[in-house]
This record gives structure tokens, C-alpha cells and sequence, in this order.
């Protein structure tokens, strides 16, 4: 199921219902702690040095389990109760050069500005040019706003638990989260949330696709037309088409501008490119149609945009529109059952929805 994104005051309703119901927050910190190791594990090889700084609080914890619960690295903790202790302590395990710092310091119930020896510490380790893994939260970073206490880590890696805190998908904290991962088993208790945004993660896909049978053939598993690229916008039906492979559909036929046509098929495989855009037909096997990708030209016809109307309203298909095609969609029903999806980015919403993104 997708993860929830959700704000450190629900996080912290989630946690107290969890002890409510009898569940150790022992017990839940040592399976926060596996997880750590098993991300550590992922980022680093064999016998390689492993540096976990721990904070005080549970975040801390989280670390210093991740060390016991670490194998075949070498794992050392360090307790970093104040910043004097650890600017004292990293140079030294810097000369032992970690392939690996596992960040612990903070948690995010962080919300003060941070001192100027708390600074002067997260800008060492961050100057210390070692990958870095953060425990649940980059320490310095507020997990609501996504913003800095003027400095914070700038981890390689981020593996938040349970749900995924607001702030790490602001805009302003991709520089310091780097790599999402979400470890959502960790012992807390069953909990719904009120939010309108999850996060769609890897074991959402476990088994896809599905296994296919031996006499299965390429007319077996579907034929996705694709209407994209015009002249100047090329590329962006090359990569909808290299994206459409990856979902591994039986057969694709990209219908393109008929000037880009031989700039669209020299960079593909196993993809049937027609010049069709302009007047484009659907084949007879078409199960799925994809539109919008580059299709920004000024030289495509009011006639062109009408027939992706009509096809939106009228076809059985299921059909994604993206892109230029978006500003084109009519309003009212389409066909009764047919399955419509739109995937503008943050801009393109805007506009659909009249709000602003700023």
C-alpha cells in the first residue's frame, strides 16, 4: 500500500497510541534500529568501517541499535550528548575513513535554531566528503517545513519510518533528504491517517509484472499507442517510449510528428514509430493510448488537438494524458467505464486546478 504523508504532530499521535496499546518503545526502536542496518548494509561492502553518531533521543537509539544490529561491517558508535564531544571525537574517526556515517543526531521534534557548535558539527561531518545515511530525518532539517535550522545534513540517503514526514519532500530539502526510503514495518500499531498524499514506493510493485504464460506472445499483453513528439519536442516521445518498455506491454506504436519521426525512431528498439500525429489512427490491437508528450509545437492544428479531445471523450481505452495535452482536455463525461488519467507536474496542476504552486 502507498505510504502516507504525514505531519510530526500525527507522527507523534501515532507513536502515543502505539504505547497506549501495551506496545514497548523498546521494542519499536530495536526494529527501527534492524532497519538502519540493513539500509547501512546496502550502502557499504564487506568488512567496510561503519560510524554511527547518536544523539540523545530516541533518534539516537535508532543508531545505536542499527550498530548492534549491523553485520559484517565494523560498527562503532559514538554519543554525541553535546557538540564539544563530538567536534573532539570526529577527527580522529575520520582517520579510520568510514565508508559510512549513520546520522542520529536529531529526530523531528527538532524545531529550535541550532547553536553555533551544533553548526560548526554538521558542517564537519558534511564537509567530511563520507556518503551519509540519516535516521529518520537529516538532523538540523524540520520535518514539517522541509527547511534547515540554518545548517543540516546532507545525507546520501534518508530512511524515515513508519510514514513519510511532510518536510521531506519539500523542494527546499531534496539537497539534504537525497534518497528517500521508507521503513514502514517497525512495530507500531495499525493507524489510519487524514491526509490527501502517499507515497507510492518500491513493494508497491513486488510481483509486477505479473508471471506470464509460456504460450503467452506479444499480441498477449496489450498494444499502448503513444501520440508524442513534434518538431523541437522530440525527446520527450523517446523517453515516454523507453518508460512505456519498462511496464513491458506486448506491443508500442508511437504516433509522431511526421517531422521528428526519423529523430524519434533512431533512438528506440522493439518500438513501431508511424509519422501520424497529425492525422493519427489507432490500431486495430491498441489497448491503452498515452498523449501529450511533447506535443508543444506551434505547428499542430486546431484539427489535431480536437481529434485528442474527441478520443478522450469518446474512446473505450484506457488513456493518460500528460503534458501539452492536458491544456486541451474538455470538460464533461467521457466514456462510461473508461479509465482517464492525467499526470501534470506541479505547474501544470496549478493551472488545471487555478491554484497556486509557489
Amino acid at each position: 500500500m502507498p505510504v502516507p504523508v504525514i505531519t510530526v504532530a500525527q507522527m507523534r499521535e501515532w507513536e502515543k497510541a502505539t504505547w497506549s496499546s501495551g506496545v514497548a518503545e523498546d521494542a519499536v526502536m530495536r526494529q527501527a534500529g534492524a532497519a538502519v542496518a540493513r539500509c547501512a548494509e546496502r550502502m557499504t561492502a564487506h568488512e567496510d568501517f561503519v560510524l554511527f553518531l547518536a544523539g540523545k533521543g530516541h533518534n539516537g537509539d535508532d543508531a545505536a541499535y542499527g550498530c548492534e544490529f549491523i553485520q559484517g561491517r565494523c560498527g562503532e558508535v559514538i554519543r554525541v550528548l553535546d557538540p564539544e564531544t563530538g567536534i573532539r571525537e570526529l577527527p580522529a574517526q575520520m582517520a579510520r575513513k568510514p565508508a559510512l556515517i549513520v546520522d542520529g543526531l536529531f529526530g523531528i521534534g527538532l524545531k529550535r535554531p541550532l547553536s553555533d557548535a551544533w553548526k560548526n558539527l554538521i558542517e564537519q561531518i558534511n564537509d567530511a566528503g563520507v556518503p551519509i545515511l540519516a535516521v529518520d530525518v537529516p538532523s538540523g532539517l524540520n520535518a514539517d517545513s522541509g527547511l534547515p535550522q540554518d545548517v543540516a545534513i546532507r545525507a546520501e540517503r534518508t530512511l524515515t519510518f513508519g510514514a513519510v514526514k511532510q518536510g521531506l519532500l519539500k523542494p527546499d530539502a531534496a539537497d539534504f533528504v537525497g534518497q528517500l526510503e521508507v521503513a514502514g514495518e517497525i512495530g507500531l500499531s495499525p493507524h489510519s491517517f487524514a491526509t490527501g498524499l502517499n507515497l507510492t514506493v518500491p513493494q508497491d510493485f513486488l510481483g509486477y509484472p505479473p508471471k506470464r504464460p509460456i504460450t503467452g506472445h506479444k499480441g498477449t499483453f496489450g498494444h499502448l499507442t503513444i501520440i508524442a513528439g513534434s518538431p523541437g519536442y522530440h525527446g520527450a516521445a523517446v523517453l515516454a517510449s523507453r518508460g512505456a518498455q519498462r511496464a513491458q506491454p506486448g506491443l508500442i506504436t508511437v504516433c509522431a510528428h511526421a517531422a521528428v519521426r526519423l529523430p524519434v525512431a533512431s533512438q528506440l528498439q522493439a518500438v513501431m514509430v508511424h509519422a501520424g500525429a497529425e492525422d493519427f489512427a489507432l490500431p486495430d490491437s491498441c489497448s491503452a493510448v498515452v498523449v501529450g508528450p511533447g506535443l508543444a509545437s506551434a505547428e499542430l492544428t486546431d484539427h489535431f488537438k480536437n481529434s485528442i479531445c474527441r478520443l478522450w471523450q469518446e474512446s473505450p481505452l484506457a488513456l493518460v494524458a500528460d503534458a501539452s495535452a492536458l491544456d486541451w482536455l474538455p470538460d464533461g463525461p467521457c466514456a462510461p467505464g473508461a479509465l482517464r488519467v492525467m499526470t501534470p507536474h506541479p505547474d501544470e496542476a496549478g493551472r488545471l486546478l487555478q491554484l497556486s504552486v509557489a
